[in-house]
């Protein structure tokens, strides 16, 4: 890697846009914005997977029978927008945007699991666990090429089913709608100058946005598209040869800007 890593340092201007828009979608502050992300910036280095958690009612569904489930779901988790970026002394990088699909947990708790997309806010994720190590390594060569890297999700909020762990329960389309009507305005916020997709889910979210902005579509890094990546690169779809094509295809792409 070149320069230091930094996490979720935003701009005044972006984490007021960012706090704002969160702010619609849960039942928070600003402040409590400002000691959620302190929380976990603080343990960005430890080892492991530090656990993070929010109160219950951070969220609540505008459908009461969805609401119903939520509140005996033995497991809900959230994730909060991340950004990554090198601290090598440039300032004003341009900004890349990655979208996820939603957050996920495999823990019980009576409070709500937080996190950010892909889990790397966590050391062991970055660094040990094989599926999100590529998704990190991707993310490097992003970085490399001189960008800032921002991480969301469509739908922030992941229920379990309470009849069959862990497997989600799909959020009723007036919660989906209340995610979707916000993120053109969270992506815009970042003035990204290309938005990478990963997986049909969150490619197909963002069709109707008319974002004008540089769409790059990719498979899901994940083992379960493992098919898509082989007939996509000829090739067996191993953690090497995924990362290997990724970072060819972006380099052909993306201008390096540094």
């Amino acid at each position: 890697m070149t320069g230091n890593l930094t996490f979720s340092k935003f701009k005044a201007q972006e984490f007021d846009s960012i706090s704002g828009l969160l702010c619609e979608i849960f039942d928070t502050t600003r402040s409590e914005l400002e000691l959620l992300y302190k929380e976990v910036i603080n343990d960005f280095d430890e080892d492991g997977w530090p656990p993070h958690f929010v109160r219950r009612d951070f969220f609540k569904s505008q459908y009461q029978d969805f609401q119903k489930i939520y509140e005996i779901s033995p497991s809900i988790a959230i994730d909060l927008p991340s950004l990554f970026e090198f601290d090598d002394g440039i300032n004003d990088k341009p900004t890349i945007v990655i979208l996820g699909q939603d957050s996920k947990s495999d823990q019980d708790s009576e409070q709500i699991s937080l996190g950010t997309p892909y889990g790397l806010h966590h050391k062991g994720s970055r660094e040990i666990l094989g599926r999100t190590k590529l998704y990190f390594e991707m993310i490097v060569a992003l970085l490399t090429l001189g960008y800032r890297v921002y991480l969301t999700d469509v739908y922030k909020v992941w229920v379990c089913d309470p009849n069959r762990p862990y497997y989600g329960v799909k959020l009723p389309r007036v919660d989906q709608e209340k995610f979707t009507s916000t993120l053109k305005v969270e992506i815009l916020a970042m003035a990204p100058v290309a938005l990478v997709t990963w997986g049909k889910e969150s490619a197909n979210s963002v069709k109707e946005l008319d974002l004008n902005i540089q769409h790059l579509i990719f498979p899901h890094p994940s083992g379960a598209a493992n098919g898509t990546w082989k007939k996509l690169m000829n090739q067996s779809p191993t953690h090497e040869n995924k990362l290997a094509y990724w970072s060819s295809e972006i380099s052909k792409v993306l201008p390096k800007s540094i």
